[in-house]
C-alpha cells in the first residue's frame, strides 16, 4: 500500500508547500566534518561567510558547511578533518511555523523516489537541503512539482 505524502496529519503542511519558493546558492558548498575540539575555530570559519553557511556542534562532531572557496582555509587543519562535496544549497523559502508537523516529509520522499541523497539542514525560519551537485537540476524539478501539487491540491 502507497501512501500519499501530501495526505499531512496536519493540513498546514499543505498550504505552507503552497507558498514555498525555492532558493538556489549560486555557489558550490562543501560538507566538513571537524573534531568537537574544534569548534571555536570552525565558528571564525562560518562567521565572515556572505551567502549560506551551517554550524553544527554536537557531542561528536563539528559540522561545517561553507562556500568551497572558503576551503581549506589557511593555517593548520585538524588531521581528522573530513570534507565532501561539491554540494548545492536549496533553500526552501518560506517561513515555517515551528507547530506545522510533516512539511517536510514530502519533500525527502520524492527526492529519495527520484535517488536524489540530500543533507537537510534546517534554521528557526527555513529549511534548507544540500544535495550533490550533480543532481541539483534534478532536485529542483522535484520540489517544483511538489509546490505545483500542493497548490493543485490546496485548490479543490
Amino acid at each position: 500500500m502507497s501512501v500519499d505524502p501530501f495526505v499531512p496529519a496536519d493540513p498546514r503542511a499543505l498550504a505552507v508547500w503552497g507558498r514555498t519558493r525555492l532558493l538556489l546558492w549560486p555557489e558550490d558548498y562543501v560538507l566538513v566534518h571537524l573534531p568537537r575540539a574544534s569548534a571555536a575555530w570552525a565558528s571564525t570559519l562560518i562567521a565572515p561567510a556572505d551567502g549560506f553557511g551551517a554550524l553544527v556542534l554536537e557531542r561528536d562532531e563539528v559540522s561545517l558547511t561553507l562556500p568551497s572557496g572558503r576551503w581549506p582555509p589557511p593555517g593548520a587543519i585538524p588531521e581528522t578533518a573530513r570534507v565532501e562535496g561539491p554540494f548545492r544549497a536549496i533553500t526552501l523559502d518560506v517561513d515555517i511555523d515551528l507547530d506545522v508537523t510533516g512539511y517536510f516529509a514530502p519533500a525527502a520522499q520524492r527526492l529519495a523516489a527520484a535517488r536524489i541523497a540530500i543533507v537537510p539542514q534546517c534554521a528557526f525560519l527555513k529549511d534548507h537541503l544540500l544535495v550533490h551537485a550533480r543532481d541539483v537540476q534534478a532536485a529542483i524539478e522535484v520540489l517544483q512539482a511538489l509546490v505545483r501539487d500542493a497548490l493543485a491540491l490546496a485548490g479543490r
